[in-house]
């Protein structure tokens, strides 16, 4: 049986640094998939504290406000857990299930740019580590979504301190 994360796990997983080479930009550029209707890439990358992470992003190739990208943390036994998903507008419904259950207002939506996010008490309920989203007005765009989403999951940039010339900067 999988291990369940705590909501502490989560937040000090999802705020880990994470260090972004050169060139990284190219790297998180989806590709066309063969016999699919989406482009996609999977990047993995090694946080500060030695944990590693994949990245994951789709996007469909016809209606390009139709994406995901997926933070994922891999544990030493090889499990994988989904941090978190910053989603496009697909045409289905999301249905937050416990709030669904307990007659919350806020149990789903359609049509809308959302977050998913890793809880630990989904996973006590035996949904999906991320099966909780929240709908956002924080981006309209696959390339906004990349942006935040670098900028809130503990992704930086080491800038080199020196240039060509060994100069400091």
């Amino acid at each position: 049986m999988k291990r369940v994360l705590t909501d502490e796990e989560i937040e000090s997983l999802i705020h880990e640094r994470k260090p972004l080479p050169q060139g990284w930009e190219s790297r998180l550029e989806p590709r066309p998939k063969s016999d699919t209707r989406f482009s996609q890439r999977e990047w993995e990358i090694k946080g500060e504290n030695g944990n590693i992470f994949r990245v994951v992003l789709r996007q469909n190739n016809i209606n390009l406000l139709d994406f995901s990208i997926i933070l994922i943390f891999m544990d030493k036994d090889g499990n994988e857990f989904r941090l978190c998903r910053f989603n496009g507008k697909h045409p289905s419904q999301h249905t937050n299930r416990l709030e669904r259950n307990k007659g919350l207002p806020n149990a789903g939506f359609r049509g809308t740019f959302h977050i998913h996010k890793a809880t630990q008490r989904y996973q006590e309920e035996s949904f999906e580590i991320d099966g909780y989203a929240e709908a956002t007005s924080e981006y309209s765009s696959f390339e906004g979504a990349l942006r935040m989403f670098l900028q809130t999951n503990g992704f930086h940039e080491d800038l080199p301190l020196f240039n060509s010339q060994g100069a400091q900067k």
